[in-house]
């Protein structure tokens, strides 16, 4: 390839990879070595991490980052044939970063929380990669990622050391944002066991005489609404 066409080779694949993409992606599309490193010296590009860069001129949502970490732990796929496989490979964003972009609680999405079904050893410190295996139907897709779903998340925020008043206000507006399309209060119910779920209904200050706050069945596929009470 020439000058034009590697410099356009490199635009196309940032754009087809949402904005990031890794040195073994562009190598796939023939793209050398050096035409990314003049690419980053001329500013058109940006790295990210060792092997995974972004355009220059492409806005960050501020998951970049997260972006990269999840594609290096397989460089070479692009992101439509992860997401389009039989064979899912299980790894996932998961916990307070997938709480965060599912916008349900007051999470960060620092330090990124991915689960993996094996191990995956990591010295950066704003990445925690959990060994955690993750159904294919425990995950949907947000910003160009693998995330968990709201009861997949809520439960591992529950498992977790969050603080119970956070994952209850997580768990309302889980239920809110998402109870009447893509919750399944059944679901989170199996995950958590009785206990768990009793004591996160409780901290979400849902009563069995619905003093304060009900659950509301809306149909026989789990999906529910929270109805508050009225003050007199």
């Amino acid at each position: 390839m020439n000058y034009k066409s590697n410099r356009a080779a490199i635009e196309d694949l940032a754009l087809s990879e949402g904005g990031v993409f890794t040195t073994a992606q562009a190598i796939r599309l023939h793209i050398p070595r050096d035409a990314l490193s003049y690419a980053a010296r001329a500013g058109r590009i940006e790295r990210i991490e060792h092997g995974a860069y972004r355009l220059a001129a492409s806005e960050d949502d501020g998951l970049d980052e997260l972006r990269a970490y999840w594609k290096l732990t397989e460089p070479s796929a692009f992101t439509h044939e992860r997401s389009a496989r039989e064979e899912w490979d299980g790894i996932a964003v998961c916990g307070p970063t997938a709480a965060h972009i599912l916008e349900i609680g007051d999470f960060y999405a620092t330090p990124y929380h991915i689960a993996a079904p094996r191990r995956i050893n990591s010295r950066k410190k704003d990445v925690r990669f959990v060994r955690l295996d993750i159904p294919r139907e425990d995950v949907i897709w947000r910003a160009g990622l693998p995330v968990t779903r709201p009861e997949a998340t809520l439960a591992f925020l529950a498992r977790g050391f969050e603080d119970p008043s956070l994952v209850a206000d997580a768990f309302v507006d889980a239920v809110r944002r998402h109870g009447s399309t893509s919750f399944d209060i059944n679901k989170l119910k199996r995950l958590l066991g009785d206990g768990p779920y009793a004591r996160l209904i409780e901290d979400a200050g849902i009563t069995s005489g619905g003093e304060s706050r009900k659950l509301v069945d809306l149909d026989e596929f789990g999906h529910v609404a929270i109805a508050d009470r009225v003050a007199q």
